[in-house]
């Protein structure tokens, strides 16, 4: 037995740990090397008067219970060392029982977790400011998108050239906003930005460009000439100038009494027109033209291409947002399955933005996107 006990002794002697043995009056029957050191030997002396400087058990001693119960305890708390160190103390109590089962005493194992609760106070605060400064992203970016949605026409019910359009900011808003309007009595304009990137920049110089465009206000520029407006807006908007954003564009004119749409597409995704009441005579085409993207290079020419519409039909302007969705399978819908949602779905003599989204929004489970959903749809009568 005395083997036993002088192991278990030097055992306990080589932790860090503090290590108490207190009988059912309190007295300290065992301290290990390390409270032996910070306090002397307090063997034969009661708990609290020899680590507390107490005259009776201190308040809501959780020792007590152990001895009472025989239920393990843990709980963290402040000791003053005799040198007036101050420490916090995480305390584990079990309760000690003879062969009989009687409870006789208690062992109290103490570490040290002062710098474990400093790095934790400091990692809350870290987590409660990053918490705040993404609180505040976010109010930004509903700012933003509240912003960019004021700049956005109403649509046009009636009258010769009707419009309606879908606009789902992604949670990070992209740069996506449109425009259009009547130039002058016999020329429509029509045209969708979306700018590289995401948040407050990339929505920024997506609107600045849809006022200049909403104004006319480009210098030396004819808006009824989409390659000049191109031009114009390349130099006018450098990427270098705006965070290295660059943008895409689809711009078109449509002159009401000739029936034809001018168009020049800055590397944006294609046009879509519908035209052509019932199959087989239903088409769709592509108004695309081979254009760079806005913002790279300054003095680059531009293209323009003349389509005819003939009869009732429907022009779909979008960014690429509308087809880069994410399945279920996590494939992507793409482009092409775009245009045969298009060819299947899509009627001459109906809206048919809201069937659409119904289906992205089905194919994807999801009511928004990891990018900008953004669609327009004009009518020519």
């Amino acid at each position: 037995m005395k083997k036993i006990e002088s192991f278990f002794e030097v055992v306990l002697n080589t932790v860090n740990d503090a290590v108490i043995v207190i009988d059912n009056d309190f007295r300290v029957n065992f301290q290990n090397k390390i409270l032996n050191q910070l306090y002397g030997s307090q063997v034969g002396e009661y708990c609290y008067r020899a680590y507390r400087g107490r005259t009776k058990p201190c308040e809501n001693c959780l020792v007590l219970e152990v001895l009472k119960d025989g239920k393990s305890r843990r709980w963290i708390t402040d000791v003053t060392l005799p040198n007036g160190d101050t420490l916090l103390i995480e305390v584990n109590s079990a309760a000690i029982t003879d062969a009989n089962g009687t409870i006789t005493g208690a062992v109290e194992v103490s570490r040290d977790v002062t710098e474990q609760k400093k790095a934790e106070a400091i990692l809350n605060k870290t987590l409660l400011d990053r918490n705040e400064i993404l609180k505040q992203l976010s109010h930004e970016l509903s700012d933003a998108i509240g912003y960019v949605k004021t700049v956005l026409p109403q649509p046009i019910t009636t009258g010769p050239v009707v419009t309606d359009w879908k606009f789902i900011p992604s949670h990070s808003l992209g740069g996506d906003t449109f425009g259009y309007h009547w130039i002058d009595d016999d020329h429509f304009a029509i045209y969708l930005v979306d700018v590289s990137g995401h948040g407050w920049a990339a929505a920024l110089l997506s609107v600045s460009v849809i006022n200049v465009l909403r104004s006319q206000s480009l210098p030396d520029t004819d808006f009824h000439q989409p390659n000049q407006v191109l031009f114009s807006l390349n130099n006018a908007f450098p990427a270098e100038n705006n965070n290295d954003l660059f943008f895409t564009i689809w711009y078109g004119v449509y002159h009401r009494n000739s029936h034809q749409l001018v168009y020049a597409s800055g590397g944006h995704p294609p046009a879509l027109l519908l035209s052509g009441a019932r199959s087989p005579n239903r088409r769709l085409d592509q108004l695309r033209t081979p254009n760079s993207v806005m913002g790279i290079e300054p003095d680059i020419p531009y293209q323009s291409k003349i389509q005819a519409i003939d009869g009732s039909a429907r022009l779909y302007v979008y960014s690429d947002g509308v087809y880069d969705i994410k399945k279920i399978d996590e494939s992507i819908w793409g482009f092409n399955g775009l245009l045969e949602f298009g060819h299947q779905s899509f009627q001459v003599d109906q809206p048919n933005l809201d069937g659409l989204l119904r289906h992205v929004q089905a194919i994807a489970l999801q009511v928004s996107f990891d990018d900008d959903f953004t669609i327009l749809e004009v009518a020519f009568a």
